[in-house]
C-alpha cells in the first residue's frame, strides 16, 4: 500500500514559537512593528512545545509549510530561524500583507494547497482555525 502524501501547516505565533513582538498603536490603528523585527524574531523567540513536533514530522520527511500572519519582508529570518532548530520548510506563507482579515487569507491560502492527499494545520487562534476547516483540512488547535 503506498503511503499517502501528507502537508502539514504550521501557524508561526503561539504556535511554534513564543514571541515578544507586541502590538503597537490602538484598536482602531494597530501597528505590527514589531513583528517585522528579524532581530528580535531570531534572538527573542522562544520555542514551544508544538516545534518539536514540527521537527519530528520534517524528519519523517513530511513536507512542512508555514502559514503566518507576519508580512512577506520577514520570511527570510522565519526559514533562517526554523533551520536553526532542524527543520526546513519547503514553504513560507506570509499573509500580513493582504490586510487585517487573517482568517480569511489564511484560509484562502489553504484552499490552494493541493498535490498532497492529507492537509494537517494547526494554529492557537479559533478564528483561523474555523475558517480553515470549512476548506477542507484538518486542524487542530494548538494553546501556547
Amino acid at each position: 500500500m503506498k503511503e499517502k502524501k501528507k502537508v502539514f501547516v504550521f501557524d508561526l505565533d503561539g504556535t511554534l514559537f513564543e514571541t515578544s513582538a507586541k502590538i503597537q498603536g490602538s484598536p482602531d490603528a494597530p501597528d505590527f512593528i514589531e513583528f517585522g523585527d528579524s532581530r528580535k524574531l531570531l534572538t527573542e523567540s522562544i520555542p514551544l512545545p508544538m516545534l518539536y513536533f514540527a521537527k519530528e514530522i520534517f524528519r519523517e520527511g513530511h513536507t512542512v509549510y508555514i502559514l503566518t500572519a507576519r508580512k512577506r519582508v520577514i520570511s527570510n529570518a522565519i526559514y533562517t530561524l526554523l533551520l536553526s532548530y532542524g527543520i526546513k520548510p519547503e514553504m513560507v506563507f506570509c499573509v500580513g500583507d493582504s490586510g487585517l482579515n487573517v482568517p480569511y487569507y489564511k484560509a484562502e491560502i489553504l484552499a490552494q494547497i493541493n498535490g498532497f492527499d492529507e492537509v494537517y494545520y494547526y494554529d492557537d487562534e479559533l478564528p483561523n482555525l474555523i475558517l480553515a476547516q470549512k476548506t477542507g483540512v484538518r486542524v487542530f488547535q494548538v494553546s501556547s
